[in-house]
C-alpha cells in the first residue's frame, strides 16, 4: 500500500526553509519562465515577470516553485534541448535575473526547484559539437553513444512515436550514428565515460550553490545502454545515482533530488533506493487512473493501483499531479486501458500525441467544475507531494492546434486586458498565442476576474490548500483505504501520531459518480469520535458501532477531521440553534386578534403544544397533551410595548392544569434583549410589519407595568374572581 510515512518524530512548528525534509510538506507549483509574465514586453516571458507574480503564487497557498529549462537552447524541445547548462537563455534575462528571483522566492518562503537534464543534450551543445569531430575512442567523443551502425539495441522502444522511426541518427560530420532516446536533435549523453559525470555533477553543483532547493532528474530512467536489455532502469543507472546524492548528501544536505521515471511502481521503487538515491519521484502511474476512476465511475483503478505500489524510505515521498507541461501520458495503462481513455477523453485524434493526450485539466473534464474540484481535492488529500500546474487553478483552457505540446504551454491568463495582461507586446510576436476561444479565453478565464468573485474557482483552490496547509497528516501521515460496498466511493483515512502522543485522523470521502450516492462506513473503531468537515467547519452527528451513513452529491467529496466531542478544533464553527419554524399569525390592528378564529386555532392547535414542553416551568413534560385552549386574553396597557395577560387550560394524559401566560410583541427592530426572543413561540405580521410573540416576562416592561399596577393597588382584570394555578418559571 502506498505510503508517506508517519514518522511520529515530525516537529509540528519547524519551519518549512529550515526543514531538511520539506519537500515532504512541499506544494509545488510548475511555471514556465516564457508563458508567465513579460516584464518587458517583447512578447515572452521572463525572470522579472516571474518575481512581479511571486506574491500572486504566494497568495495561492503553494511553498514551492518549479521552473522547466530556461537554459540556452535552440528550443527545439521547449528548452529540454539544452546547448549551455550554466547560463540563462537571454530571452529570459541574465544570470543576475535568475538569481534574483532565487533570492526573492527565498524571501517569501518559497523553494525553487529547477530542471537537471542530464540524458540528452541538444546537438548544438559545445559536448556535442566537440565530440562528432574528435576522432572515435576519444574521452571528447565518448561524451555521446555512438555507433557504426543503427542495429544495436533491437529491444529499445520508441518514445516519441508520432515524429521518431529510430533512435539512431546517422550525423555526417562524425560519420557515425548517435543514440537518442528521444528526439533525432537530441543526442544521448554517454554515462560510461566517467568524464560525463563529472561535469554533471558540476553542472549540479552549481546551480545549489547559487540557491537552488531542488532538482528534476529529466528521463533518468535511461541513462545507461545495454546490449540485450530495453535500456531502461539498468542497475548501471541506480550507480550513478547512487554518486550524485552522495554529493548532495556531503555538501548540500538540505537538497533534494525528484525523480521522472514513467514507470510502473515497481520499477520505480529501486529510484529511491535505501533512501541514498532520489529524495523523492512522480506516481506516474496513479494519474491517469484517476480519470479512469471518473470515466468508470468506480473507484477500483485508484485503490488498485495504491495496492501495487510498494513502501518507500521513511524519508522519501511521492510526487503527484493531474497535469504538467507534458501530454497526459498514457504509457503506464494497458493498451485496452489506454484505447479507453484516449476514446473517453480525445474523441478528437488531434488531442493526442504520442502516447497521452495533450489537452489541460478544465479541457478534459469539459470544464465541469464538480470534477475539476474532486480531483483536486484527490490531490490534495492523498500521500505524497501535490504538484499543480500553471494556470489550472483558474480552469485555462488549451489549443490543440498549436504543434508538438505548445498547445498547454499559452500564456497566463492575468486579466481581460491586451493578451491576458500576460504582455504588452503586439499579440503577433508572442512566444505562443494566447487562448481567445468563447469557453476559456483570456475575456472569460482570467486571474482578475476569478480574484474578485469569491466562488471561482481560484479562490476554492486557496481555501482547499488552506486548510491542507494547516494539517502535516496530508503531508506525512499514512493512507488506509477503506472498501464499502457502494464502489463509486472512494474513502480513505490519513493518520499521524503528533509531538504530543495524539494521533490525528482524517477521514476523507469522494463521489466519482455522476449521480449522488449513499454510503456506509465501517468507522466503528472511531466510535465517540465526531467527523468535523474541515473546508466549513462544521460538525457531523457522532460516530457510532453501527455503520456510518452519509450521503454525496455527484462528483461530491468531503474532508473530515474526527475529534473527541470535548476536544473539538478551534477552527470548528458550532453550529447555532437555528430559529425555530414558527407559525405566522396575522392581525389587523391589535394584539388580542390572536384571539380570533384562526388565530387562536394555529396558537392551540401547533404552537403551544410545540412550545410548552420546551419550557421549565411546565410540568408535565413527560406527558402527551391532548389539548390547549386559551380560556382569555386581557391587555396589560403600556405605551411602547403590546402586552397581554393569558390563561391557558391544558389537557394532558395525566390530568388538566391551568397556567398563566403573559404574551407580549417583540417588534423587528427591538432589541429588548436575547431572552425575549429565546422565549418567542409565533411569529405576528401586521401588514408589512412583523414581529415576534413572545413570553412577556422576557420583556422589562412587562415586570415594570406590573410593579407599578400593584404599587398603585390596581386589580388585574385577569385576577378578579379567578383560582389560576401559576407555576414558577424561574
Amino acid at each position: 500500500m502506498m505510503d508517506a510515512s508517519s514518522e511520529s518524530h515530525a516537529v509540528e512548528t519547524i519551519n518549512f526553509l529550515d526543514d531538511p525534509l520539506w519537500y515532504k510538506d512541499a506544494v509545488i507549483y510548475q511555471v514556465h519562465v516564457k508563458s508567465f509574465f513579460d516584464a518587458n514586453d517583447d512578447g515572452i516571458g521572463d525572470f522579472q515577470g516571474l518575481i512581479d507574480k511571486l506574491d500572486y503564487i504566494v497568495s495561492l497557498g503553494v511553498n514551492t516553485i518549479w521552473i522547466l529549462p530556461f537554459y540556452p537552447s535552440p528550443r527545439r524541445d521547449d528548452g529540454y534541448d539544452i546547448a549551455e547548462y550554466t547560463g540563462v537563455s537571454p530571452d529570459y534575462g541574465t544570470l543576475e535575473d535568475a538569481q534574483r528571483f532565487i533570492s526573492e522566492a527565498h524571501k517569501r518562503g518559497l523553494r525553487v526547484i529547477t530542471e537537471l537534464v542530464i540524458n540528452h543534450t541538444s546537438d548544438q551543445h559545445e559536448w556535442f559539437q566537440r565530440a562528432r569531430r574528435a576522432p572515435p575512442g576519444s574521452p571528447e567523443r565518448d561524451f555521446y553513444v555512438w555507433s557504426d551502425t543503427d542495429q544495436k539495441y533491437p529491444g529499445t522502444r520508441i518514445i516519441f512515436l508520432d515524429t521518431e522511426s529510430s533512435n539512431w541518427t546517422w550525423d555526417p560530420v562524425a560519420n557515425a550514428y548517435f543514440w537518442h532516446r528521444f528526439y533525432s536533435h537530441q543526442p544521448d549523453l554517454n554515462f560510461d565515460n566517467p568524464q560525463v559525470l563529472d561535469e554533471v555533477i558540476k553542472v549540479m553543483e552549481y546551480w545549489l550553490d547559487m540557491g537552488v532547493d531542488g532538482l528534476r532528474l529529466d528521463a533518468i530512467p535511461y541513462l545507461v545502454e545495454r546490449e540485450g536489455t530495453n535500456n531502461e532502469n539498468l542497475p548501471e543507472t541506480h550507480v550513478v545515482l547512487k554518486k550524485i546524492r552522495t554529493v548532495i548528501d556531503e555538501r548540500y544536505p538540505d537538497r533534494m533530488l525528484l525523480a521522472e521515471a514513467n514507470q510502473w511502481p515497481e520499477d520505480t521503487r529501486p529510484y529511491f533506493g535505501d533512501g541514498d538515491e532520489c529524495h523523492m519521484a512522480f506516481h506516474f502511474p496513479l494519474m491517469p487512473r484517476m480519470y479512469m476512476a471518473l470515466a468508470q465511475e468506480d473507484r477500483f483503478p485508484i485503490t488498485d493501483i495504491l495496492r501495487q505500489t510498494p513502501e518507500i524510505p521513511a524519508t522519501c515521498q511521492w510526487a503527484i499531479f493531474l497535469r504538467n507541461h507534458d501530454e497526459l501520458t498514457l504509457e503506464m495503462v494497458t493498451d485496452k486501458e489506454r484505447d479507453y481513455l484516449w476514446n473517453h477523453y480525445a474523441a478528437d485524434r488531434r488531442a493526442r500525441i504520442n502516447l497521452g493526450i495533450r489537452r489541460r485539466l478544465a479541457p478534459l473534464l469539459e470544464r465541469d467544475r464538480r470534477r475539476v474540484e474532486l480531483l483536486n481535492s484527490l490531490l490534495l488529500s492523498m500521500p505524497g507531494t501535490p504538484v499543480l500546474y500553471y494556470g489550472d487553478e483558474i480552469g485555462m483552457g488549451d489549443n490543440i492546434y498549436l504543434g508538438d505540446r505548445d498547445g498547454v504551454r499559452t500564456p497566463m491568463q492575468w486579466s481581460m486586458d491586451r493578451n491576458g495582461g500576460f504582455s504588452r507586446a503586439d499579440p503577433a510576436k508572442l512566444v505562443l498565442p494566447a487562448i481567445m476561444d468563447p469557453l476559456y479565453g483570456f475575456q472569460s478565464v482570467n486571474v482578475e476576474a476569478q480574484t474578485r468573485d469569491p466562488h471561482s474557482l481560484l479562490n476554492s483552490m486557496r481555501r482547499l490548500l488552506a486548510v491542507r496547509s494547516q494539517h502535516r497528516v496530508f503531508s506525512r501521515g499514512t493512507m488506509r483505504p477503506l472498501y464499502p460496498s457502494n464502489r463509486h466511493i472512494l474513502a480513505y483515512l490519513r493518520e499521524l501520531v503528533l509531538d504530543n502522543g495524539e494521533t490525528e485522523v482524517l477521514l476523507c470521502v469522494a463521489n466519482v459518480a455522476r449521480n449522488a450516492q449513499a454510503v456506509e462506513l465501517d468507522l466503528s473503531a472511531f466510535a465517540g469520535q465526531v467527523p468535523v468537515e474541515m473546508v466549513g467547519g462544521s460538525a457531523f452527528p457522532p460516530i457510532g458501532k453501527l455503520p456510518y451513513l452519509l450521503t454525496l452529491p455527484p462528483y461530491g467529496f468531503y474532508w473530515f477531521l474526527l475529534a473527541p466531542e470535548t476536544a473539538m478544533p478551534e477552527w470548528h464553527v458550532p453550529v447555532p440553534e437555528p430559529m425555530p419554524d414558527y407559525v405566522t399569525l396575522i392581525v389587523k390592528r391589535q394584539l388580542e386578534e390572536i384571539l380570533d378564529h384562526a388565530c387562536r386555532g394555529l396558537l392551540e392547535g401547533e404552537a403551544l403544544p410545540s412550545y410548552l414542553p420546551k419550557r421549565r416551568w411546565f410540568a408535565a413534560k413527560q406527558s402527551r397533551i391532548a389539548r390547549v385552549h386559551m380560556l382569555y386574553a386581557v391587555r396589560i396597557e403600556d405605551a411602547q410595548h403590546s402586552m397581554l395577560l393569558s390563561e391557558l387550560e391544558v389537557q394532558h394524559s395525566q390530568g388538566t392544569e391551568r397556567y398563566l401566560l403573559p404574551l407580549g410583541f417583540l417588534g423587528e427592530d427591538d432589541r429588548s434583549g436575547a431572552m425575549a426572543e429565546q422565549l418567542a413561540l409565533a411569529r405576528v405580521r401586521r401588514g408589512r410589519d412583523v414581529g415576534l410573540l413572545t413570553d412577556a416576562l422576557g420583556l422589562d416592561a412587562f415586570a415594570l407595568r406590573i410593579l407599578d399596577l400593584l404599587r398603585r393597588g390596581v386589580a388585574c382584570p385577569a385576577m378578579t374572581g379567578r383560582y389560576v394555578s401559576y407555576r414558577r418559571r424561574r
